[in-house]
């Protein structure tokens, strides 16, 4: 097998989309050790009761958690993540309120580094009239089809249900490859945003039918932001008890649903259909799908089967990921 790489999540979006806000939230609800490389400490605000010691472009925070600036260069801010002893689960980048996302994601390339996801916020007040502003419209709509992920943050603060879904239709056509999801306060489940680890992926009970919310602090604003995540999201999982067709398989990443914000499987697939000329074989594999972006990796033995994919609640038939998986239309 491979070394294993970090995974990078590239977090961007215009200037006051909540990139601040879907940081902390990150850093105070997920249960893995993550290093955060952003463009400056007073321009991202880390919560100060996360932060336990300081010391020049470094912080280190209660969770285990570390964070560096930008401040002399994202091979120095690299330097400091690789060299932190044991390495983090992820890195999640923040780029700069006018960074265009797809060149900060150009860093999760390389050596020890692997891109999971692009994440852009959009501003559910400003995001079309600052796409349609002569000034910055290019930045903007640059930023929107650069992501995987996108979040339609502060829906709360629209008028109605038909306003937001009218705005997500006039999104889907500025940056038709991303997955969308809508957030109140930036509360983003982590298992949404990320690339969920095979080891907690094998650990999903098989009878899940909603979408559980992220581990909350006992901060009231957490736990505030953790029931609007589990309003916003659900999520099915089916356990295999067999192997499942390659092709079937490759069907499935080849027609996620618009709805859907992370699929993720550890699978058993066969090759072949058993004749002289094409003798049967199987193999594991992890499958993920975000956005456009999907994959299939070999990986080592699973000791069980399972596929979970999130989406955006009722996005989805009740069965939608048995009947895919059982190749009904």
């Amino acid at each position: 097998m491979s070394e294993q790489r970090i995974p990078v999540t590239v977090i961007g979006g215009y200037l006051g989309a909540g990139k601040t806000t879907l940081v902390n939230y990150v850093l105070r609800t997920s249960g893995e050790r993550i290093a955060v490389i952003v463009n400056d400490f007073g321009e991202i605000s880390i919560d100060e009761d996360l932060i336990v010691a300081a010391e020049g472009d470094k912080l280190t925070l209660a969770n285990g958690c570390i964070c560096c600036t930008l401040a002399d260069g994202f091979a120095a801010a690299l330097m400091q993540v690789r060299s932190a002893g044991t390495p983090p689960a992820r890195l999640l980048i923040e780029a700069s309120g006018v960074a265009d996302p797809a060149q900060v994601a150009a860093y999760g390339h390389t050596p020890g580094l692997r891109l999971d996801a692009v994440v852009v916020l959009a501003d559910a007040e400003q995001v079309r009239r600052l796409a349609n502003d002569r000034w910055v419209a290019d930045t903007v709509r640059g930023q929107l089809g650069a992501a995987d992920l996108l979040v339609l943050n502060k829906i709360d603060l629209l008028a109605s249900d038909d306003d937001a879904d009218e705005l997500c239709n006039w999104l889907r056509a500025v940056a038709p490859g991303a997955a969308l999801v809508r957030a109140r306060h930036a509360a983003v489940p982590s298992n949404v945003l990320f690339d969920t680890s095979a080891e907690a992926l094998d650990g999903t009970d098989p009878g899940t039918s909603k979408l559980e919310g992220p581990r909350a602090s006992g901060a009231t604003a957490a736990g505030h932001a953790h029931e609007h995540a589990a309003d916003l999201f659900e999520s099915q999982t089916v356990t295999l008890d067999e192997p499942v067709p390659s092709a079937r398989i490759r069907d499935l990443l080849d027609n996620v649903p618009d709805g859907v914000a992370r699929l993720k499987g550890l699978v058993r697939v066969t090759e072949g259909d058993g004749s002289h000329d094409a003798p049967s074989s199987v193999a594991d594999w992890v499958i993920e799908a975000v956005g456009t972006r999907t994959s299939m990796t070999p990986s080592e033995p699973h000791r069980r089967w399972v596929i979970s994919v999130i989406a955006h609640k009722g996005s989805l038939p009740v069965d939608w990921l048995v009947d895919r998986l059982a190749g009904h239309d």
